[in-house]
């Protein structure tokens, strides 16, 4: 008899990709248009019926906004008419990335004055395999809500176990307190920050699983958790603190297993993890931005002058330089530095107000950023500033790096790097809402974010995906190829390298478990884009991931999804800025 094992899976989603449909360099630049869909027009029944269900007369048109999931087969869009103590109504939908196959995941349709739910949608988990929603009650609880995009199931994060919109409002005094969700990289853990009912809220580190289940509390204890992020290898947390006592206030780290806590400084407000997590950036009590080791040691200031809301912190690509902005009330200045923090020099300087924070380009030969409402590019080094655009109203860069998108007058364009090359791409945009990870696809909010459209570039095959099902029996397991929730026939499927077999009529494929360890499954057929999974099977123990070890998408794949390189400033997304002035008034007081 067949020995049965008991096997942790983790899943990273690789997208494998070479796109097409664009030239590499300025003087045969091009890129053209082979569909706009508009998905207002798609959601737009869908929240009718809402509405009418509701009884109510309301006439107007909601705020429409969407997510790619992390492989580029679907999307999850937002539809909400919000008012702060009246009735609300918000509608989740998930669809394929063209826009069919639309179903509602979640709505709120007995919302009443007294108890307005609302649905927000936070973010896919890396690995795509749930969605996070950001829902409160306003004045009584912040919370986050999980659900399986396979499935119309959603779950309450934390204690509680409340499976539909109805029971989550009639219950909502028993959920926690909750704000900070991050996911860890390979999307099969989460962070998030929590408190039952104290007054003042006291926040406390908690872990949990894929499902919004409480795995461990890594924090008790009486001070304030305000942030936190996961390492780059997702081995290790951050989180910054502030109340009494003093001796547990100021930067920590722990591991995930909530062993070894350490504290490196005893001020702070956690910014990011450097890409080799060998340093944290902080800003200090002064507003001070600086970076300090892993083990509290070598403290290097980069300004005297950061903040977390208006101000920009990214590394670039390859993780080797980082630039970050700082502003006071005459000038704004553009800084470029090492990763660990050291050697920052000015890469630009002048008078007025950021509107649209500076970014690098994918292929980290590029920065961009506006000045008044002029977009530009430059080089790392300072040359070869670059007017690309005036008058604009957002633009980002396309995942590959060869060209940047941005609104102007009211249409959408697409130019090369040096702004040398122009070419419109859609009419009646007014921001972008973010390309899908592949590049294939742009997402365009119109004015007043009540119309969205999505510009499909023409070029780019349709994006394969894989699902790993759970065994049922022995060793056998089962995998799924997809295109945009249609089975894939004929799909060829490797293992290492080494083919493994073709799916059958309905997308699947039997195989018997590989030995324990690291393996990449790849799925191939001719007029798609392949797609890759990394795979780690653990016999008798739990799985832990060895991020160094996953393979990275080549250079040119145009999935900025995958690397992480391109950091956020982690924490402060749905945090109040109450949690900033506490920090420095508590800290001041003591003083």
């Amino acid at each position: 008899m067949p020995r049965i094992l008991k096997i942790n899976l983790l899943l990273i989603l690789l997208i494998l990709s070479m796109p097409t449909g664009f030239a590499a360099s300025s003087e045969n630049f091009s890129v053209g248009v082979e569909k706009i869909t508009s998905i207002s027009q798609i959601v737009k029944p869908y929240f009718d019926k809402l509405m009418i269900s509701s009884g109510t007369n309301l006439k107007e048109q909601p705020v429409i906004r969407g997510s790619w999931s992390p492989d580029s087969n679907r999307l999850i869009v937002e539809a909400s008419i919000s008012h702060p103590k009246k009735i609300a109504f918000h509608g989740i939908y998930i669809m394929n990335a063209d826009g069919s196959g639309i179903r509602e995941l979640a709505s709120t349709l007995n919302n009443t004055k007294e108890k307005s739910l609302s649905l927000h949608i936070l973010s896919w988990s890396p690995d795509g395999n749930r969605i996070t929603i950001f829902s409160n009650i306003f004045d009584i609880r912040d919370f986050y809500i999980f659900a399986d995009p396979e499935k119309t199931l959603i779950k309450t994060a934390g204690r509680c176990n409340y499976t539909t919109v109805d029971e989550i409002r009639k219950n909502i005094l028993d959920i926690e307190w909750q704000n900070n969700l991050m996911w860890n990289p390979e999307g099969t853990k989460a962070l998030a920050l929590m408190d039952q009912d104290t007054i003042p809220l006291n926040y406390q580190l908690y872990l949990l699983d894929s499902n919004g289940l409480i795995l461990q509390q890594l924090t008790d204890v009486s001070n304030n958790v305000g942030f936190a992020l996961w390492s780059h290898d997702g081995k290790k947390i951050a989180y910054s603190a502030t109340g009494q006592p003093e001796n547990e206030n100021g930067l920590w780290t722990v591991n995930e297993n909530g062993t070894v806590r350490k504290r490196l400084n005893d001020n702070g407000i956690l910014v990011a993890w450097n890409p080799d997590d060998s340093r944290i950036f902080y800003f200090d009590e002064n507003f001070s931005l600086c970076s300090i080791k892993v083990d509290g040691t070598d403290k290097v200031q980069l300004s005297k002058e950061f903040s977390s809301i208006e101000d920009v912190f990214e590394f670039s690509k390859d993780g080797k330089k980082l630039i970050f902005s700082a502003i006071n009330s005459d000038k704004v200045t553009i800084y470029i530095a090492e990763s660990t923090g050291k050697n920052v020099k000015a890469l630009q300087e002048f008078p007025g107000y950021i509107i649209f924070k500076p970014s690098w380009s994918p292929k980290g030969d590029k920065i961009a950023f506006t000045q008044d409402e002029d977009l530009y590019t430059i080089n790392p080094d300072g040359s070869e500033k670059s007017l690309i655009a005036s008058t604009i109203t957002d633009y980002e860069w396309h995942p590959s790096g060869e060209f940047i998108s941005f609104v102007s007058s009211g249409s959408v364009f697409a130019a090369s790097p040096d702004g040398s090359t122009k070419i419109k791409l859609a009419e009646d945009g007014r921001f972008l809402e973010g390309w899908s990870p592949d590049g294939s696809r742009l997402l365009v909010s119109q004015y007043g974010f009540t119309g969205l459209f999505i510009i499909k570039l023409e070029g780019y095959e349709g994006p394969l995906s894989i699902d790993f099902l759970t065994p049922v029996e022995e060793e056998n397991c089962q995998l799924r190829v997809r295109c945009m929730s249609e089975p894939i026939a004929d799909a060829l499927l490797t293992l290492n390298g080494k083919e493994i077999g073709l799916t059958n009529s309905s997308g699947f494929l039997n195989y018997s478990f590989p030995d324990e360890g690291r393996c990449v499954i790849n799925a191939s057929k001719t007029g798609y884009r392949s797609a890759s999974k990394v795979l780690v099977v653990q016999e008798n123990s739990s799985a832990s991931p060895v991020r160094s070890a996953v393979p990275e998408p080549s250079s040119d794949s145009g999935n900025k999804n995958v690397t992480r390189s391109e950091t956020q400033i982690p924490g402060f997304r749905g945090i109040t800025i109450f949690l900033i002035l506490a920090f420095f008034v508590l800290r001041r007081s003591s003083l």
